[in-house]
């Protein structure tokens, strides 16, 4: 019984349709505004990266070379900052209201207009991607979570949502024990 529906004010269909995944465990609710700080943070370094990368590339062709690694790190670090900053930036305006909301026998997911019902064995896989190093905290990428329900499309989990680590988690051993 999968529920895929525009009804975020928790209508008739909605409620029956969360009730019958079983008992509440808990809310996962996530930090938008700290997504789109960190948004702002990174896209700001990495244009200064690249304003400092361009003309550091031109004197290295210049020199004849001399220099190529500090020209590639600093492009590195402009475009992870503008990578970073632009898709979180996104993700801050489409995502408002994000919360995955852990029961018994499945996941509710749901953002301003959105609300997804889905039972454990609605769920074709949950991978976990996560980068846990001092950058990957920093940007949210700590748990990345791809959650990929059977109806298609996707969801995803970031470190911006509180208790992130340990829902991936229990979402991977819920899954995996569904498809047993």
């Amino acid at each position: 019984m999968t529920f895929d529906g525009r009804d975020f004010d928790g209508g008739l269909m909605v409620r029956e349709a969360e009730r019958a995944l079983g008992a509440f465990i808990r809310n996962h609710t996530t930090d938008n505004g700290r997504r789109g700080r960190i948004a702002v943070v990174a896209l700001l370094l990495g244009l200064v990266a690249l304003g400092i990368a361009i003309p550091v590339t031109f004197a290295v062709f210049d020199q004849n070379g001399t220099g190529t690694e500090v020209a590639g790190l600093l492009w590195g670090a402009a475009l992870i900052g503008v990578y970073g900053g632009v898709s979180s930036g996104l993700r801050t305006l489409r995502r408002h209201g994000e919360i995955f909301v852990l029961r018994e026998q499945g996941l509710v997911y749901k953002r301003t207009g959105e609300t997804r019902v889905l039972p454990w064995t609605e769920i074709l896989g949950a991978v976990d991607r996560g980068q846990n190093h001092a950058l990957g905290r920093f940007m949210g990428w700590d748990v990345h979570l791809v959650i990929r329900p059977r109806e298609g499309g996707r969801l995803l989990l970031t470190g911006y949502t509180e208790d992130a680590a340990r829902l991936s988690g229990e979402i991977r051993a819920a899954v995996a024990a569904a498809a047993r």
